[in-house]
Order: structure tokens, then C-alpha cells, then sequence
């Protein structure tokens, strides 16, 4: 590791990308834009979208449907057809506001964003799905959702291979295609069956039971885990006899990272576990600080590919006020098997800058 002193630091930091803290944008943006990959209308079904605005201002967007391929979805909503896949909403400051959505005839299935028009921190949305099931004119069955979080990795548990049904979406706003890994496990870990690769075209909607996903597996309690190279949104539900339903939201799972530096060079970085939110990314970090191995909470995101991520120790008398940064070299995607980064670390009281790289290789 170099060390160098303090006076540069301004202009390291700004070589890191990290001097402003500039949030990147490029996927949903939490409490901004909502998302339900699985919306039921027509037949015995309905889905009701709930949404409040816990804003000051205005919050004015578009609800949008898509199915199959990408393609504009027009269900009926609230009584009146909808054209284009899209409706134009407005929900004031504190109002709440439902949006009905069927369709005459048949069962047909897609998946809804309420997407912002603005980014402006005085407008907030919240809020959830409820699938309701009919026979006849009562109804039978119930569910509510809650908005789906992009995820790149996720894991799911279940207690009947049978009974989950999988709906995934690609919401990658920048329009990539999505390339996913699904693999099964058993209730001892072990694998059950081949890896399914399963890719999915900008804005492509897809349904499937986990049994039609492999065909081929006898299975009754164990895990999918699922990996994406780019954010996705997904739902699980389970379906218990007598057709009744409950939902299981696929959300990030963890991945944990050994890091190590090149020969020759201190290593003061040791094990690095991270999940994603949204567009953020959380974690902890254990760091060799004052011959003390010392857990950090580390936060960040993935930024035009790279994972940036920060973490820091506000002092005390055995331990100088820390700030540290971690990036890596290129492309990133949670659950790839190794990449290499580079490190900064800062001790103000010490008049110092630490800086250096490391390799981060992904622990079974």
C-alpha cells in the first residue's frame, strides 16, 4: 500500500469519482417509480394498484403495462381502456389513489411501472398490489404484493418445488438485454439437475411454474438461486390446494468476496459481504485498521457498470477518524466468481492517504 500526504487527497478523491457522492440514476429509483412484475387481469382475476404520494409536491407519471416480448400491454383501468400500454396519473401531496385493473373475457397477464417524470425530491410513491380471485360474483381469494426491488442475485427458499410460480420482468432502464442463471438445490445444498439459462430481451415479460422451468426434477423442499447480469425485477408465488395463494417477493441475497492484495503490497482488506437495494448497495467489510481487525458497514452502488462502495470510522483515542473507498476495475455484476478493485483510504488526524489494490474472489 502507498501512503502519501493529505494535501493530495482532493485530487485523489476526484480521480475516484467519489468527491461529489453523485447518486447514478439508471434503474428504478426507490420510492420514485414502483413495480409489479405480475399483473392478472380477465378472467377470475383483477389487480388493484394502490398507490399514496408521501411528497410535498405533485407527483406526476405514467403507469405503464407491458407482456410477452416488451410489447405495450392495454388492460382496462378503472372502467376505460387504456392505448399505448400507458396512462398519464397525477396523485397529490398525501392523496391515495387506486387504479382497477381488468379485461373482459380470458386471463391474460403482464407486468406495471409507475414511472416518475421528474427526479425531484418533493414527490414520493408508495405502495402495493392485491390480486383478487372471483367465482362467480364473490370473491375467493385475495393476495397483496408489495413493489418489487431490482435485484442482480436472489434466493428462494420454498417447501413445494410444485407450488411456486416465478414471474420475472426486465426493467433495465437502459434497455439490456438480461441473461439469467437458475439453478435448484436441495434441502442439503446440494444441486438438483443442470443450470437453466433463461434470457429475457429489453422489457420482456415472462410467467412459469418452477416445475416448468425443469421439467425434468423431483423435488419437494429446498432453493432457487437466481442471478442476473443486469437488474431485474421478479415475484414468486406459492399456490396451496384448493387454488388459494400467497406471495413470495424475490429480493437480494447476499454474496461474500475474500480480498486479497498483490504480493509485496500490505493487505489491510480481508472478507467483503454485499447485497443490493434497488440501485444502492449494502454490506460489511472486515478491514485491519491499527493492527485490529475491525467489521465496517459499507454502502454505495453499481455506477456505469462499476461497483463503488464507502465506508468509514468516526475516531476515538485507539482509533484515528477513517474514511474509506473501494472500486472496482471495470465491470461489475453481484455473484461474478472474481474482479480486482482499487482502495483509498484517508486518516485526517493522521495527515495521510492510503492507497491501493486488491482482488476480490468469490467464497462458495
Amino acid at each position: 500500500m502507498r501512503r502519501i500526504r493529505l494535501a493530495w487527497i482532493p485530487a485523489v478523491l476526484l480521480f475516484a469519482d467519489v468527491a461529489v457522492g453523485q447518486v447514478s440514476l439508471d434503474n428504478i429509483f426507490p420510492f420514485k417509480d414502483v413495480v409489479f412484475p405480475q399483473v392478472a387481469a380477465g378472467g377470475a382475476y383483477q389487480s388493484w394498484i394502490t398507490v399514496t404520494n408521501r411528497g410535498t409536491q405533485v407527483w406526476n407519471g405514467d403507469l405503464e403495462f407491458r407482456s410477452g416480448a416488451g410489447v405495450p400491454w392495454n388492460p382496462v383501468v378503472n372502467g376505460t381502456s387504456i392505448a399505448g400500454g400507458a396512462l398519464f396519473i397525477s396523485v397529490n401531496p398525501g392523496a391515495t389513489k387506486t387504479y382497477k385493473v381488468t379485461l373482459p373475457g380470458s386471463t391474460a397477464a403482464g407486468y406495471a411501472m409507475v414511472m416518475a417524470r421528474d427526479v425531484n425530491l418533493t414527490n414520493f410513491l408508495e405502495g402495493h398490489l392485491t390480486y383478487y380471485v372471483s367465482e362467480g360474483d364473490s370473491v375467493t381469494d385475495s393476495v397483496g404484493v408489495p413493489p418489487a426491488r431490482q435485484f442482480l442475485a436472489s434466493s428462494l427458499p420454498f417447501e413445494d418445488f410444485y407450488s411456486i410460480c416465478l414471474a420475472f420482468a426486465n426493467t433495465d432502464s437502459a434497455g439490456r438485454p438480461a441473461s439469467l442463471k437458475l439453478k435448484v438445490f436441495s434441502d442439503t445444498n446440494a444441486q438438483v439437475g443442470q443450470t437453466r439459462n433463461l434470457p429475457l430481451i429489453s422489457g420482456e415479460h415472462t410467467a412459469q411454474y418452477l416445475w416448468q422451468l425443469f421439467p425434468d426434477t423431483t423435488l419437494g423442499r429446498g432453493r432457487l438461486e437466481i442471478e442476473s447480469d443486469v437488474p431485474i425485477s421478479g415475484i414468486a408465488l406459492t399456490q396451496a390446494p384448493g387454488n388459494q395463494l400467497s406471495s413470495l417477493p424475490l429480493e437480494s441475497t447476499t454474496r461474500t468476496y475474500s480480498l486479497e492484495a498483490p504480493a509485496g503490497q500490505y493487505d489491510f482488506l480481508n472478507r467483503l459481504t454485499i447485497w443490493t437495494e434497488s440501485l444502492f448497495v449494502k454490506g460489511y467489510l472486515e478491514v485491519l485498521i491499527s493492527d485490529e481487525w475491525r467489521l465496517f458497514a459499507v454502502s454505495g452502488q453499481i455506477a456505469d457498470g462499476e461497483l463503488h462502495l464507502h465506508y468509514e470510522d468516526y475516531g476515538s483515542v485507539l482509533h484515528p477518524w477513517f474514511f474509506g473507498f473501494l472500486r472496482s476495475n471495470g465491470a461489475f455484476t453481484l455473484g461474478q466468481q472474481s474482479f480486482t478493485g482499487t482502495s483509498y483510504g484517508t486518516h485526517p488526524t493522521l495527515n495521510a492517504i492510503e492507497t491501493g489494490t486488491f482482488t476480490a474472489t468469490l467464497v462458495p
